[in-house]
């Protein structure tokens, strides 16, 4: 268990963990992006929102990358 003390020190235990191919996502941020390995959310997550949330009203500026439907609009 490695106890957290400040946001510099946190990225460097997740790169020395990175530079052994251990894949980090990284609970201390607020976008889903953000904690991501590849600072994007997969496809199969964004289709996923957009089925059970299609117009953003649950947990809103979690995907930075979700845009919500509009009702009437092409899908």
């Amino acid at each position: 268990m490695i106890r957290y003390s400040t946001p510099e020190r946190l990225d460097e235990i997740m790169a020395a963990y990175e530079a052994f191919g251990i894949m980090i996502a990284n609970p201390h941020v607020v976008t889903l992006e953000d904690g991501s390995r590849y600072k994007r959310v997969d496809a199969d997550q964004l289709s996923f929102k957009h089925e059970v949330d299609p117009l953003g009203l649950l947990n809103p500026g979690k995907m930075r990358s979700f845009a919500p439907r509009l009702p009437g609009a092409q899908q």
